[in-house]
């Protein structure tokens, strides 16, 4: 696996909650969003400031923040849709508000990357089409935020 840039805000390691930053010994790992969700996270890098990069991100989050901070992100989900940015189905990029605002809940300094791979395998149209969703995430992700 190839090293992000040495200026990114994440952690080498996820050693402590990503949402309030214990150490507890009751935690869950977790290593399902991709590099677009820092951008909704506490100082993430926005989806166009990954560059030609795909990957996952790796936290902890304790025991306690797993049962009241999971619960709270459905309470503040939204539906947003970007009409221009089109997923691989050809339908309009919706946001995925779960993940958006379990993802706002994360202090990117505690969370790791867990998968880096460069985009220089795929072909210019779909690192475009990468690209050009990231373009839209970003734009759904500061339309979320500004709705809150």
């Amino acid at each position: 696996m190839e090293t992000p840039p040495d200026d990114w805000p994440y952690a080498d390691e996820p050693t402590a909650c990503a949402v309030c930053g214990t150490d507890d010994d009751r935690h869950i790992t977790v290593e399902s969003l991709g590099l677009v969700w820092g951008g909704a996270m506490d100082g993430g890098l926005p989806p166009t400031d990954v560059g030609d990069y795909s990957g996952t991100f790796e936290f902890r989050v304790c025991h306690d923040c797993w049962l009241s901070e999971s619960i709270n992100a459905l309470e503040e989900a939204q539906t947003l849709v970007a009409r221009e940015g089109r997923g691989r189905s050809g339908r309009p990029l919706a946001l995925d508000n779960e993940k958006t605002a379990a993802a706002a809940k994360l202090d990117a300094e505690r969370v790791a990357i867990a998968t880096f791979r460069p985009l220089e395998f795929r072909s210019d149209p779909e690192r475009e089409h990468v690209r050009s969703q990231d373009e839209a995430v970003e734009s759904l992700l500061e339309a979320w935020f500004a709705c809150e």
